[in-house]
């Protein structure tokens, strides 16, 4: 892969981005067609953007090296506004539409459950960059998703809390189906760990003080806190963590990896303790490879979505190009993706379209990430 863009890469970029909302669904296209679904509005933007970003670049860089089969390569967005009501919707319109082939979507596992059963009756392919509920796994044979399970990571997490000595441990999770899943597992594999759990407070997403949490949280004198959530919310409890005095480790799943933690949290995250998929900074050439492409895209660097998107996308691509450019095809492929090179690692898919692979270990030392030793 090039290491800078070219300026016909940006341009096909830019064209990708005006005809994505423009597709007609009552013609057949002389275009390859691939669904995008993310909340582009609403308290979840900053992901559907990261999704919006990894897809759009994918596409990118397949039309450039001259599309598929003499045929350019089309994202077409819709926002689903991170509601289980409007994901629908969206669904809808993708399954109606014969010329979409295959979706990329959604963010939040609950949107991902509600469409479940549009995608699987339609015979569509969703590939979820996100969507980490362990209920996802029984959501239908045509939905795969290239993130590990709550289940999965809350687990790894409770085993590495043992390694590192914790005894006691607080949590601090997301009121929804993602944060709920966390907790639940997580509470169960300490319990077998001998951990003893001293607090599990819940906050809503968007939510700024965490104050009185805190204070409660820290008469209980915890080893460590374990945040079910995403980097946002994270940086305020770090931050407010450490106005009140509360000196603890913080250790939490990969949706805290991105530049926006080390940003907003400043030094009251050093030193937080997470798990990742997508480390352009280890020896994963392909990681490295994505995250030149997208800063010089983006000017920004990637967080962990835009890289789960680039991969979900690219999982489409490659099955159209050597499957086909018809739905059926692109699940036939998938179901036999084995030791899948991507940025987010080496990947293969269960027989329930879940993603098998192995995190990394990663700290944060004078606001960069880097690996855990």
């Amino acid at each position: 892969m090039k290491r800078k863009l070219s300026m016909g890469l940006i341009a096909i970029l830019i064209l990708g981005v005006l005809s994505a909302c423009s597709s007609n669904s009552g013609q057949e296209s002389d275009t390859i067609q691939i669904g995008l679904a993310a909340p582009l509005s609403g308290t979840q933007a900053q992901y559907g953007q990261a999704f919006k970003n990894g897809a759009e670049l994918a596409v990118a860089q397949i039309n450039e090296a001259g599309g598929i089969d003499g045929k350019q390569v089309e994202i077409v967005i819709q926002d689903d506004k991170g509601d289980s009501s409007e994901a629908v919707n969206v669904a809808n319109k993708f399954a109606s539409n014969k010329n979409i082939l295959g979706v990329v979507g959604h963010f939040n596992s609950s949107a991902t459950l509600a469409t479940a059963p549009v995608y699987n009756k339609n015979k569509v392919v969703q590939i979820s960059p996100s969507s980490s509920a362990p209920a996802v796994t029984d959501a239908g044979e045509y939905t795969y998703r290239v993130i590990t399970t709550d289940a999965f990571q809350a687990d790894y997490l409770a085993t590495w809390s043992q390694e590192l000595g914790y005894s006691k441990v607080a949590l601090i999770y997301e009121q929804s189906d993602f944060g709920i899943g966390l907790l639940d597992i997580y509470k169960q594999s300490a319990a077998e760990k001998n951990i003893e759990i001293v607090a599990a407070e819940a906050y809503n997403p968007g939510e700024k003080d965490f104050s009185t949490i805190l204070t409660k949280i820290k008469g209980n004198q915890p080893d460590a806190i374990f945040i079910g959530g995403f980097y946002n919310e994270a940086a305020l409890i770090a931050q407010q963590a450490q106005k009140l005095d509360l000196s603890v480790d913080f250790i939490g799943v990969d949706s805290l990896y991105s530049e926006a933690l080390l940003e907003l949290g400043g030094e009251g995250v050093d030193s937080f303790k997470i798990i990742g998929f997508f480390y352009p900074e280890g020896d994963n050439e392909k990681a490295k490879e994505f995250s030149e492409q997208f800063q010089a895209t983006y000017n920004s660097k990637p967080d962990t979505y835009a890289a789960y998107s680039y991969v979900a996308t690219s999982l489409i691509i490659d099955a159209i190009k050597e499957k086909g450019a018809d739905r059926e095809s692109i699940k036939t492929y998938l179901d036999q993706v084995k030791d899948y090179e991507g940025a987010t690692g080496t990947l293969s898919f269960d027989e329930n379209g879940d993603v098998i692979t192995v995190p990394t270990k990663l700290t944060i030392q004078n606001g960069e990430f880097v690996l855990f030793e």
